[in-house]
């Protein structure tokens, strides 16, 4: 009975693999999952999800994270697109996490809504390595300078497939 109020009053995750096929891409036996820009911050002994999440970038900065993140992770099988301010993420096999939504983490201590599973350690690797990536990408330098938030973190979730 539980399960069913759960399911009844928690909102419902928006898969990845849908949105990927609705912008007109061909349907893929990938798995796919949203791959979102935001900013962490640390707080005294833990990181918090800052507003707004994702945070909105200009087609150039998204080009150039992008093609760094292509880049760096092409031998993995994880290809990053970006599309209408959404960011996806194309991997080739289940990364075996539970994911959640960033708006319900916002501006809380994350370690709750962190990735859980099998594929939690693994996923939490994974995801160090982009933030060192991004730490002194050019374009973090350059919205450092111009006092915006720096990308900092990818919040990822959504996980589907097509069959």
């Amino acid at each position: 009975m539980l399960n069913f109020f759960k399911r009844l009053f928690l909102p419902k995750t928006p898969n990845a693999a849908l949105v990927w096929q609705q912008a007109g891409n061909e349907p893929s036996k990938a798995f796919w999952m949203f791959a979102l820009p935001v900013h962490l911050v640390l707080q005294r002994d833990t990181f918090s999800l800052a507003e707004p999440a994702p945070l909105l970038l200009e087609n150039s900065e998204s080009e150039a994270l992008s093609l760094t993140l292509n880049t760096h992770f092409e031998s993995q099988g994880y290809a990053f697109f970006w599309h209408e301010n959404n960011w996806l993420l194309s991997l080739n096999s289940n990364p075996q996490i539970g994911t959640s939504v960033p708006k319900l983490a916002v501006n809380k201590d994350i370690r709750a809504f962190l990735p859980t599973g099998e594929g939690a350690q693994n996923w939490a690797s994974f995801i160090n390595e982009v933030q060192m990536l991004l730490f002194e990408h050019p374009v973090n330098l350059a919205r450092e300078t111009s006092e915006k938030p720096v990308i900092n973190s990818l919040w990822c979730y959504g996980l589907g497939q097509l069959k």
